[in-house]
């Protein structure tokens, strides 16, 4: 008898054991199947107002973070939901080959893209096709049972900011802006535009200004992650093709044309500018540039030059020496007087060079001689540099003679000459000015 009731009493505390096992795992599954998050799916992150997730060391809201994961990032989930004395719910997930823990209220089930879908690239201006007439929903979230943002009409034209995303009934979206507000749009209706397209936010010009004379980088899409294709510059001047676009920290995004290059460049350095050439239609003079044809040939005698004085001010005896040179010819990569003439680097390199001093080989280099000056403060002698003549970016130089001239190497057409800094061309260029041997 006392076998048996043993015997009875294993028995039902092995039933207890696994009654409460299935209870405590049961809710777990139940929650892993609303969600749609088993391991090795893909999860966005979510709900967290542009802020990002913490990515945890450990399964607990005092864990110490690894990270902050930004809002729409990818992760994989790597196992199933766990709870810390709390209460608060943690999936463990791999970001970027980083293991940790993220809160589950911050996942979303992120799917992936159909077989033959081919996604559009990032920053890509976009339309709306395909609807009979009838618009299509964006929404709240890549799935065909959330919230409704806006009717978007046919030919509206969108900004592809990521995807696509395919919900768990393999529905695909594309992550877009529209009129500045992101949201969810089918790939069924979604089709490329031509990349000069003018999205919501574009029309006009835009200047680059508040970079203390720091080059900005000019990028392939909107966030910093994406890959830089040179400099825009202080007073550059650019086509304004779409934005601000938001990346996933918040910061807005300009969508512009540099010269016939498409790409993004930060809104905090970009303001609203009337054009190019806001006073006059057109510039005043051709824009200083490389000879597009054949340097004509050196002069078989160089002209006699006198030394540069050696008496008075440093930037009086700068002008003086440079001043002999009125009339000669403009010759590409003409640097020194036995080339018979000089372009408006080599020009500014001989004139200080030959007066001991450092002087930079083209135009961005002269950014580093000498010190800074205000546009207010010149004097002879200073170094003049404009940006946006022949190539976007610091691109012609001169020399200060005073009265508000100088005297530059120009174009082939009028050789090294004298200028007035008021013309509407140069003005509405200048970048800066620096004061060598200082």
């Amino acid at each position: 008898m006392k076998q048996k009731r043993t015997r009875f009493s294993a028995l039902l505390i092995l039933f207890l054991v696994l009654f409460l096992s299935a209870s405590l795992v049961l809710p777990t599954y139940t929650a892993m199947a609303e969600d749609g998050l088993t391991a090795g799916t893909p999860a966005r992150v979510a709900g967290t107002d542009g802020d990002g997730v913490r990515l945890r060391e450990s399964p607990s809201a005092t864990a110490q973070s690894l990270q902050i994961v930004d809002e729409n990032e990818l992760v994989t989930i790597k196992g199933s939901p766990v709870k810390d004395a709390k209460g608060n719910s943690f999936y463990k997930v791999d970001y970027n080959g980083k293991a940790g823990y993220v809160m589950t209220q911050y996942l979303v089930f992120a799917g992936k893209a159909n077989k033959g879908v081919k996604s559009l690239p990032v920053g890509q201006p976009a339309k709306i096709t395909n609807t009979d007439g009838d618009g299509v929903n964006m929404r709240q979230q890549p799935s065909a049972g959330t919230a409704v943002l806006a009717l978007l009409t046919e030919g509206a034209v969108i900004t592809v900011l990521g995807g696509p995303f395919t919900d768990k009934q393999s529905n695909s979206f594309y992550r877009v802006d529209y009129k500045g507000q992101t949201g969810y749009v089918s790939i069924a209706f979604v089709a490329s535009a031509p990349k000069n397209t003018v999205t919501s936010g574009g029309g006009g010009y835009m200047k680059v200004t508040n970079t203390d004379g720091d080059p900005v980088r000019f990028r392939t899409g909107p966030a910093r992650s994406f890959d830089p294709n040179g400099f825009v510059y202080e007073g550059q001047v650019v086509k304004l093709l779409g934005g601000a676009v938001k990346d996933d920290g918040g910061n807005k995004w300009y969508r512009v044309d540099r010269a016939g290059d498409i790409g993004y460049v930060d809104a905090s350095f970009l303001a609203k500018s009337e054009g190019p050439t806001a006073s006059s239609p057109a510039p005043a003079k051709p824009a200083p540039a490389p000879a597009a044809a054949a340097p004509a040939p050196a002069p078989k005698k160089v002209p006699a030059l006198a030394p540069p004085p050696t008496n008075g001010p440093l930037g009086q005896r700068i002008v003086t020496y440079a001043r002999q040179f009125l009339g000669w010819r403009y010759i590409y990569a003409g640097k020194s007087p036995s080339a018979g003439g000089f372009d408006c680097s080599g020009f500014v390199y001989w004139v200080l060079t030959q007066n001991g001093l450092r002087a930079g080989s083209t135009a961005a280099d002269d950014l580093s001689v000498g010190k800074p000056v205000p546009a207010d403060a010149l004097e002879p002698g200073d170094i003049l540099i404009w940006a946006n003549t022949y190539m976007p970016g610091p691109s012609h130089v001169g020399i200060y003679i005073g009265g508000g001239r100088f005297i530059h190497a120009e174009t082939e057409a009028t050789g090294v000459t004298i200028d007035s800094l008021s013309e509407d061309y140069y003005a509405s260029r200048f970048y800066a000015a620096r004061r060598p041997g200082v």
